[in-house]
C-alpha cells in the first residue's frame, strides 16, 4: 500500500483511484484521482494540478464540466473542472515558446492534509513547491486548500520563497455546465468595462448580460461583487481577492479543432473565471504570502 493509499485509508468520505476505473472510455495513461463521497456531495479531484474534476451537491446537481473527451495523461492538461492556472495566465507574457497558462495544472501536487466531519464535510489541503527554473526565475510556494460540503470552497495561498521580488498572474480557471449555451447568461457584469482577447485586448463595455453567441474570450477588471450563471442549474460565484473575471467559449469551429472539446461539446459549457491577471496580478516581494478565496454553490 502507498503512502498516499495509507493516509486516505484513515478516512470514511475519501478514497484513491485512478482515471481509467472512472472513466473507462477514456483516452491517455491514466492518472491518479482522489473520490469524495458524502451526505454532502460528491467529487473527483486529480493530484496533478490538485485540480477538482467533479462536484455534485448533495442534491446531485453537478456544478462543473468535465470535457466528454478529457484525456488523462501525465503533463498534460486536464479539460474541465478547475485548472489552477499560474505562475502566469494565458500565453507567457515575454516568451511565447512557454507553456500555456503556466505549469502548475500539468505538475503533481502533494496532499498534504484530510479533515472530515461527521455531518459530511471534507477539507483536502494540497501543495506545489516551485523553485526557480527555466520556467520561472523564483521559487515560490502554493497551498490550496479545498473545502467540499454543500458548496465548494477554494483557497488559494501563494508564498514567494525567493530573495527578490516578482510578478504572478494567475486564475481559477472554472468550467461550469449549461444546459443550453444560447440561454445561458453571467450576471453581475452588464455596464462594466472589458478586455476582449479576440480583438488583442482592446477596452469595451459590456452593455448588458453576458452571453455565449460563437467565440468569447472576455476580461473583466475590478469586478468586487459575487456573479451568477443564469441556467440550469443557476451557480454563483463569490469570491475574495479575485478581481479579475474571464469568461471564455472556443464557439463551434474551435471546439471542433481540439481533441479534448470537440464538435458540439462547446454547447455544454461556459468558463467564468475568477483571479488576478493583466494589470491585476499580484506582485510578491520576498518572504511576502498572498491569499484568495473562491465559493461556488447552487443559487
Amino acid at each position: 500500500m502507498s503512502a498516499l493509499e495509507t493516509l486516505l485509508s484513515q478516512y470514511r468520505t475519501v478514497s484513491l483511484t485512478n482515471s481509467q476505473e472512472l472513466y473507462p472510455e477514456s483516452e491517455g495513461q491514466g492518472l491518479p484521482l482522489i473520490q469524495v463521497k458524502s451526505p454532502l456531495c460528491q467529487a473527483v479531484i486529480a493530484l496533478q494540478g490538485a485540480q477538482i474534476l467533479e462536484f455534485k451537491n448533495s442534491a446531485g446537481t453537478p456544478l462543473l464540466w468535465l470535457s466528454p473527451q478529457c484525456r488523462f495523461n501525465p503533463g498534460s492538461a486536464l479539460r474541465g473542472g478547475i485548472p489552477l492556472c499560474l505562475p502566469w495566465f494565458g500565453p507567457h507574457p515575454t516568451d511565447a515558446s512557454k507553456p500555456q497558462h503556466g505549469y502548475a495544472r500539468t505538475r503533481n501536487w502533494e496532499l498534504t492534509q484530510v479533515a472530515e466531519n461527521d455531518e459530511g464535510r471534507c477539507e483536502l489541503t494540497f501543495e506545489l513547491v516551485s523553485e526557480p527554473g527555466p520556467l520561472f526565475d523564483y521559487a515560490f510556494t502554493c497551498v490550496l486548500r479545498m473545502t467540499l460540503s454543500r458548496h465548494v470552497d477554494i483557497q488559494l495561498s501563494v508564498t514567494n520563497r525567493d530573495s527578490q521580488a516578482f510578478d504572478f498572474s494567475w486564475a481559477f480557471h472554472s468550467y461550469f455546465p449549461v444546459r443550453i449555451l444560447e440561454q445561458a447568461r453571467v450576471k453581475g457584469l452588464a455596464g462594466r468595462d472589458y478586455r476582449d482577447n479576440l480583438e488583442q485586448l482592446i477596452t469595451k463595455t459590456q452593455d448588458q448580460d453576458l452571453g455565449f453567441v460563437g467565440e468569447v474570450d472576455r476580461v473583466f477588471p475590478g469586478i468586487e461583487q459575487a456573479v451568477e450563471i443564469a441556467g440550469e442549474p443557476t451557480i454563483r460565484i463569490e469570491h475574495d481577492q479575485c478581481p479579475s473575471v474571464i469568461t471564455w467559449n472556443p464557439g463551434p469551429d474551435n471546439a471542433a479543432a481540439m481533441a479534448d472539446v470537440g464538435a458540439g461539446n462547446e454547447q455544454g459549457f461556459i468558463c467564468v473565471e475568477r483571479g488576478a491577471v493583466l494589470d491585476e496580478a499580484w506582485h510578491l516581494d520576498a518572504g511576502e504570502t498572498r491569499t484568495a478565496w473562491m465559493r461556488i454553490s447552487e443559487a
